[in-house]
């Protein structure tokens, strides 16, 4: 090997190592707090012994650089071999986003973005990328994808979730104006679909509302919690409430989750004083999220299904263990683990699981999901087309009417 492979080999060797060891010893907290013990003796306190995986590295290198018959993409490798470390976690939800993947994870967070317009999770049945919901109005709803949908291919590439779905996430992402054609499994109809759609800005309208139609009850649906989702909440909050309602429904099923300061901050206008939620981390450290003494003085309704994850089952969990208000539908994912993004000086990132969350009576519902108190199911088939399907149709927001005109005394 040349003086100049050996010094390149040298330099992407001591970056690797760099990454690997920042990973290792990232403390677990609410923020980024960097170590102040030197990176080789913290990477050693940690069992990870940079020296030995430098050689192993170095070894694998040489062999592949001497013996490849193809292309070898080393900044392609280092960043499968990143995400490979990460994925030893065994947590779904803790993954390393590449310096691409970190920027369209920001975007999407913020409530804009140029994409088409789907909010996607991994099946943990088959690890394959499912469509939890499209966005009401984006390019993907109105090219027909619907949630419960398994995107397989983009552009004619096989794509996976997990550690890889931010892969995915790019590949999908791109300028405004272009195709892309993916190709899902709707397995509720058997059948495999190819679907082109004209990529667009996402201006992602999270929260949706009106008054349901002869009556005094107000209806509103949140999609997801972004950033954005707070500012569009108390706009449909407060016009409903100046309308006069005497009943207010709030749907979240289809809901994956989002940001848990902002479903906090909605929580706190409607729940009375108290904890909100609380989260514990590896440390057992405790940390609650509190609600003030305002509180919504009409009947409450929260609309819940098996989509329902994360964010959303933490303002339900505070509605159901407060007395606020009553759920309606059928139990949720059962995802009660807080994540946290760690930048790492490459511009990459680590997405790690810091805590689990539990409702204000202490429970954790990871795994088990909150049972409502009116359990109402509807056919898989309608629970996949709710952003579009009418109100006749909609059983569970027709009990919800009913159940509402009770608490009401009509």
């Amino acid at each position: 090997m040349s003086k100049k492979a050996n010094y390149f080999l040298g330099m992407v060797s001591g970056l690797a190592l760099a990454v690997i060891a920042w990973v290792a010893f990232m403390p677990i907290d609410f923020q980024f707090l960097p170590t102040s013990a030197p990176r080789q003796q913290q990477a050693a306190a940690d069992g990870l012994n940079t020296e030995e995986v430098s050689q192993k590295l170095s070894h694998i290198y040489r062999i592949i650089n001497h013996n490849f018959i193809g292309d070898f993409d080393l900044e392609t490798a280092l960043d499968v071999m990143f995400a490979g470390f990460v994925y030893g976690a065994g947590d779904p939800y803790t993954v390393y986003l590449s310096s691409d993947a970190f920027v369209a994870f920001r975007e999407n967070t913020q409530g804009e973005f140029v994409g088409i317009g789907v909010s996607i999770a991994t099946d943990p049945a088959d690890g394959r990328i499912l469509v939890v919901s499209p966005f009401e109005g984006s390019p993907a709803f109105g090219a027909g994808v619907l949630p419960g949908d398994k995107i397989i291919r983009v552009d004619g590439v096989e794509v996976f979730g997990n550690e890889r779905t931010q892969e995915a996430i790019g590949m999908m992402r791109g300028e405004r104006g272009t195709p892309v054609t993916i190709t899902v499994l709707r397995e509720s109809e058997d059948i495999t679909l190819d679907i082109t759609i004209v990529r667009d800005i996402i201006q992602v309208e999270t929260v949706r509302h009106r008054v349901i139609e002869d009556t005094n009850i107000g209806y509103l649906r949140i999609s997801q919690f972004d950033r954005v989702t707070y500012d569009q909440f108390i706009n449909a909050y407060e016009d409903l409430m100046g309308q006069n309602i005497e009943g207010l429904i709030i749907d979240v099923r289809n809901n994956p989750g989002g940001l848990l300061d902002v479903v906090n901050s909605i929580a706190d206008v409607l729940v009375p004083e108290g904890i909100i939620t609380y989260t514990e981390d590896a440390r057992g450290r405790r940390t609650n999220a509190y609600s003030d003494a305002r509180q919504i003085e009409i009947p409450l309704v929260v609309l819940v299904n098996g989509n329902s994850a994360s964010a959303s089952e933490i303002l339900s969990g505070a509605v159901r263990d407060t007395g606020v208000g009553e759920l309606l539908g059928t139990t949720t994912f059962g995802k009660g683990l807080v994540q946290n993004v760690f930048p790492l000086p490459c511009g990459a990132a680590v997405k790690v699981t810091i805590a689990r969350y539990f409702t204000p009576a202490g429970i954790c519902i990871n795994g088990e999901g909150i049972v409502p108190t009116h359990y109402v199911e509807m056919p898989a088939e309608l629970t996949n087309r709710l952003s579009t399907l009418e109100q006749e149709y909609d059983v569970q927001l027709l009990e919800a009417i009913n159940l509402m005109e009770e608490l009401m005394g009509n």
